[in-house]
């Protein structure tokens, strides 16, 4: 498996905030998301985490995006990604 470059690793670090900043607007507390949600708290964990190297996939990331209603153009419609 290669590994991430440098803006590998910045995009997954954006990608990670971004879930963050989603799922505290819906629900600050990661557990209870979680459980909401139907998924793994371990996994929402490694979603919203900066020091994930292995980041986290297109499809993962439309699945969060269906999980809170919003599209992929949504998701990627922020600040971060400019």
């Amino acid at each position: 498996m290669a590994t991430a470059g440098k803006e590998e690793k910045i995009l997954n670090e954006k990608i990670a905030i971004r879930i963050k900043q989603l799922r505290i607007g819906i629900e600050p507390i990661q557990s209870k998301f979680a459980k909401e949600h139907l998924i793994d708290r371990q996994m929402l964990s490694r979603w919203e985490s900066t020091n994930d190297n292995r980041g986290i996939t297109i499809h993962t990331i439309l699945k969060f995006c269906k999980m809170i209603n919003i599209s992929l153009k949504e998701f990627f419609d922020d600040e971060l990604f400019r």
